[in-house]
C-alpha cells in the first residue's frame, strides 16, 4: 500500500493535483474540493495521504491532506452504492467532523446537498456509517435515544423516520451482521413489504 506521497506540486486543476516526487515521477491524484483549495501553489512542497484503487481498466489514486480525511473517505467507500466520485464529493462538501455529527444526529437531509447524493443514498450513508464513524464528544447520549429501539438496525430505521412498528416489521426474520440485515430491511421497505421512503415523505408533508 502507498501510504502517502511527498513531493512538489507540479500542477493543479479542479479535483486533481499532480505531485512530482524527488525521483522525477509525476503522480496525478484525485482530491476533494476541500483539499484542492488548501493545496500549496505549484512549485511548493506537499504531502498527501493516499488511497490507490486498482481496476481492470484503470488505476486511480486519491489524495488527502490529513490521515483523518482518508479514514473517512475509506469509510464512505465501504457504503453500498458509493464510489470514489461520490466519496470525494461528500468530503468536498462536508468536513469529517461535520459528517460525524450528521451521522450521530441522523441528519441525512444535510447530505442531500452533495452532488450525486439523493434521499435514499443519504439515508443509507447515515445508517451504514453509524458505529463506523465515531462521533467523539458529539455522540448522541444513550439516554437521548429512542428507548424502544433495542435493536441497532431497528434504531437506524427509526432514525430515518420509520415508526418502531414499521422498522420492527421490516427487520423481522433477517439474519447475519447488522449491515446485511439493514440492507435487507431497506429492500423490503422499498419493494412495498413495508412503508417506503415515499410514504415517509408523505407523512412528513401531512404532519
Amino acid at each position: 500500500m502507498i501510504d502517502y506521497v511527498k513531493g512538489t506540486v507540479a500542477a493543479r486543476a479542479a479535483g486533481r493535483v499532480v505531485v512530482e516526487t524527488s525521483g522525477g515521477l509525476g503522480l496525478e491524484l484525485l482530491v476533494p474540493s476541500s483539499t484542492g483549495v488548501r493545496l500549496p501553489e505549484p512549485g511548493h512542497p506537499v504531502k498527501l495521504y493516499t488511497h490507490l484503487a486498482i481496476r481492470e481498466d484503470s488505476w486511480q489514486m486519491a489524495g488527502f491532506l490529513t490521515a483523518e480525511e482518508r479514514e473517512v473517505f475509506l469509510a464512505l467507500l465501504a457504503v453500498s452504492g458509493v464510489g470514489m466520485k461520490v466519496a470525494l464529493a461528500v468530503l468536498g462538501h462536508v468536513k469529517p467532523a461535520g459528517l460525524r455529527t450528521a451521522v450521530a444526529d441522523g441528519d441525512w437531509k444535510a447530505l442531500t446537498a452533495v452532488t450525486g447524493v439523493g434521499t435514499k443514498l443519504a439515508q443509507r450513508l447515515v445508517v451504514e456509517l453509524r458505529g463506523v464513524l465515531a462521533a467523539g464528544p458529539q455522540e448522541v447520549p444513550a439516554a437521548a435515544r429512542p428507548p424502544v429501539a433495542t435493536d441497532e438496525v431497528v434504531e437506524g430505521l427509526m432514525a430515518l423516520g420509520y415508526t418502531g412498528a414499521e422498522a420492527a416489521a421490516a427487520v423481522a426474520g433477517t439474519e447475519g451482521p447488522a449491515p446485511e440485515r439493514l440492507r435487507e430491511a431497506l429492500r423490503r421497505l422499498d419493494s412495498g413489504r413495508g412503508v417506503g421512503v415515499a410514504d415517509a415523505d408523505r407523512r412528513e408533508g401531512n404532519a
